[in-house]
């Protein structure tokens, strides 16, 4: 099974100039707008949740407008494990119930994949460090690079 694709900020291969500038250009119109603001249908603990995660990406410029969705169902999945997580406190014997192990479960699968879509884990923040690193380093020219800029003046 393929890999999904990185955002190009994420990026750790070797990737032609041009190309990295037209997928960059090409990911910055597909954000969609800037309007980040909780949908009116989360609750106020869905919301509390929703902005906290907002503000903690705000320095990685990743989000856009269609990232609403994603963040919504992260926040929703959180508030959902937390709902249980207390049921669980107030009712011990509950986490023997085959339902609601079920439920928690499945909860717990999507609560991973939204860190995943969101690049919420250690290791997804790490790799992200490591583009970022290399994006700042300064680029060696290889020999090709030399000629072409020759060829062209």
């Amino acid at each position: 099974m393929a890999r999904p694709a990185k955002v190009i900020s994420a990026k750790t291969g070797q990737i032609s100039k041009e190309e990295k500038q037209k997928r960059e250009a090409i990911e910055e119109s597909l954000k969609g707008g800037k309007d980040l603001t909780p949908p009116r249908q989360l609750t106020a603990a869905q919301k509390k949740i929703y902005k906290f995660i907002l503000e903690q990406l705000e320095e990685s410029k990743l989000l856009g407008q269609l990232d609403v969705f994603i963040l919504s169902r992260t926040a929703i999945t959180i508030d959902r494990l937390n709902q249980m997580d207390k049921r669980a406190k107030k009712e011990p014997d509950i986490i023997y119930n085959n339902n609601f192990r079920l439920a928690q479960g499945q909860a717990t699968q999507e609560f991973f994949r939204c860190c995943n879509e969101l690049c919420l884990s250690p290791q997804a923040r790490a790799k992200l460090s490591v583009a970022a690193a290399k994006a700042s380093e300064p680029t060696k020219k290889t020999l090709m690079d030399i000629l072409a800029e020759e060829d062209d003046e």
